[in-house]
């Protein structure tokens, strides 16, 4: 189970560089164990076409004018059809294709001479405003070769979101209640503030996040997904 100090290092990776990190490996049996070859990502046929179900009546914008989004459903095996482990270029091409051209790229850097405590030795983040793609060449879904490895998705100030309406398979996305985050999965850990860390939650191994606190009315802030900086 993820720590909450992995949960916290991974928050201020995250606050510092916009990485993506997580504290614990996807643990589906759909998650990539080998090198896949860069510019190729396993894709669900129906990912990019099934329609998300509506999130809940807490979520801070209304689906009226934000609809939701389909083919990036936040996983414990990767980002939609982009599954860790897949290549730099096919989920770059995936992602981007629902998403449009990314806000910003930090480009191939040396995990140590940035200050980035990630393994590997490259590291690279990419982002679509507040959601953020970390890449790099070691992570417990593949060794060797240039790969997805985690993602992070949450407002970096404030309410508003962009992209609005990702959510999980059980439809929980930014703006979930507590109550529903425990109602669709019974088995969640939710964790108090304590000194390392804000409140959090862990649904299994790479499906974690955060919260503004621990009662039913609370609501979920991020969610992280994968393993990446901070183990």
């Amino acid at each position: 189970m993820t720590s909450r100090r992995s949960l916290v290092v991974c928050f201020v990776v995250t606050s510092l560089v916009v990485a993506a990190c997580s504290g614990g490996s996807s643990s589906t049996g759909t998650t990539s164990t080998s090198s896949v070859a860069d510019g190729t990502v396993p894709v669900d046929s129906t990912a990019a076409t099934t329609t998300s179900s509506s999130t809940s009546t807490t979520t801070p914008q209304s689906t009226t004018t934000h609809p939701l989004i389909a083919g990036l459903d936040l996983l414990p095996a990767g980002l939609g059809g982009a599954l860790f482990g897949a290549g730099v270029d096919g989920v770059l091409g995936y992602v981007s294709s629902i998403l449009g051209d990314p806000s910003s790229d930090s480009g191939w850097a040396d995990p140590a001479a940035s200050g980035v405590a990630c393994s590997g030795t490259v590291v690279r983040f990419v982002r679509w405003h507040d959601l953020s793609l970390m890449f790099t060449d070691e992570s417990p879904a593949a060794s060797g070769l240039r790969h997805f490895a985690s993602y992070t998705y949450g407002p970096a100030e404030g309410a508003d979101i962009d992209p609005w309406g990702l959510q999980t398979e059980g439809t929980i996305g930014v703006g979930s209640s507590v109550h529903d985050l425990q109602a669709v999965y019974p088995a969640v850990v939710v964790n108090p503030a304590d000194e390392l860390s804000g409140p959090t939650f862990f649904i299994q191994d790479g499906l974690s996040g955060f919260l503004t606190g621990t009662a039913a009315t609370d609501q979920v802030i991020s969610f992280v997904g994968g393993a990446g900086c901070g183990e």
